[in-house]
């Protein structure tokens, strides 16, 4: 079964881990960019939205991300031969 989370990211490069309802990832640094190291550990966007519709500068949009519980195996090519002439 994946594993869901959401990360709210605004314009400033700033990025937050959401658990649930209102609920900072417990363990991590909160003043840190989350979406880079979370992408680095396997999490794949799946859908995203903006937020807000203010009159402020900064700009909000949350993003759904999806970690499978197994990484799908990317198998190499094999290599084919051209066959000889006659053969």
């Amino acid at each position: 079964m994946s594993q869901y989370c959401y990360v709210i990211v605004n314009n400033g490069g700033y990025s937050w881990a959401v658990r649930g309802p209102g609920e900072l990832e417990p363990g991590r640094d909160t003043q840190a960019t989350m979406l880079p190291q979370l992408l680095q550990e396997g999490w794949i966007p799946v859908r995203e939205a903006p937020m807000g519709g203010g009159t402020s500068q900064v700009a909000h949009v949350i993003v759904l991300l999806e970690k499978p519980d197994k990484p799908e195996k990317v198998e190499k090519a094999k290599p084919v031969r051209a066959s000889k002439p006659g053969k």
